[in-house]
């Protein structure tokens, strides 16, 4: 418990001069932003009834994957790995294999002094947010991270809680305190603005073509060169944001 207190007295120190001054609003962009990615742990996941765990987990692993493509910089963190959530979940860690989870001891990631040492060298004013609890260390984190003057973005199809109840109102609370929700493949397309470079296109493409459901199942069908008609299905398609329309996305949203 002594630990824990000077752990906490340390973090509030350390939080006095880790405020963001620089302007934050604009779009977001693979330069401007880090990601967050929080608790996908196995008792965790074990818990979740909000949607269905593997499609949470998927989620959370396609945003890392994004992060990957575009080196954005990424933090793992745990909370009681050792004694409680247990280790994070191996296709997570696989993308990232050589970064060790900062394993926390409080629910917000920001009452921890590895977490803000980390966040003010890489020196970006937009944190994207997604993990394992909604209202638990996500919902704690998002708020403590606004109030430190960062714009927080919140991948609410990458989040999950015990009750639909308890996401569904932790992600409206945020919402209305000023965080911006999106989806995993939102923030692909917001990132994908134009043609990415050949290497990267292909990563790309095949995150949505996996994992996209319906827009997946698009592209599968534009690109499969039905009866020789590929090039004219592509060209004929509209684009926005450098892809083929996904259902229901929009560019104002």
């Amino acid at each position: 418990m002594a630990n824990s207190a000077a752990q906490n007295e340390t973090a509030k120190e350390v939080s006095t001069k880790h405020m963001i001054l620089q302007p934050i609003h604009g779009r977001l962009t693979s330069t401007n932003c880090a990601i967050i990615l929080m608790d996908y742990q196995p008792q965790f996941a074990l818990s979740i009834n909000s949607a269905d765990a593997d499609i949470l987990i998927q989620n959370g692993t396609n945003l890392a994957k994004i992060a990957k493509t575009f080196s954005i910089p990424t933090l793992l963190t745990t909370i009681g790995q050792s004694s409680f959530g247990g280790p994070v979940v191996s296709g997570l860690q696989k993308i990232f294999p050589d970064q060790e989870p900062l394993d926390r001891i409080a629910l917000s990631v920001f009452e921890d002094t590895r977490v803000l040492s980390a966040l003010e060298q890489i020196g970006r004013n937009k944190l994207v947010i997604a993990g394992l609890w909604t209202d638990f260390g996500v919902a704690a984190s998002v708020q403590q991270a606004q109030q430190f003057g960062y714009e927080v973005f919140v991948v609410v199809d990458a989040c999950g809680d015990v009750t639909l109840r308890a996401h569904t109102l932790a992600t409206q609370r945020l919402c209305h305190e000023g965080a911006v929700p999106m989806t995993w493949l939102q923030m692909l397309l917001a990132l994908h603005r134009d043609w990415a470079p050949p290497e990267a296109y292909d990563v790309l493409f095949n995150i949505a073509k996996n994992h996209a459901s319906a827009y997946g199942l698009e592209i599968q069908y534009t690109r499969g060169g039905l009866d020789g008609r590929q090039t004219r299905l592509v060209n004929d398609m509209p684009r926005e944001r450098g892809w083929p329309n996904a259902p229901g996305f929009r560019s104002d949203h």
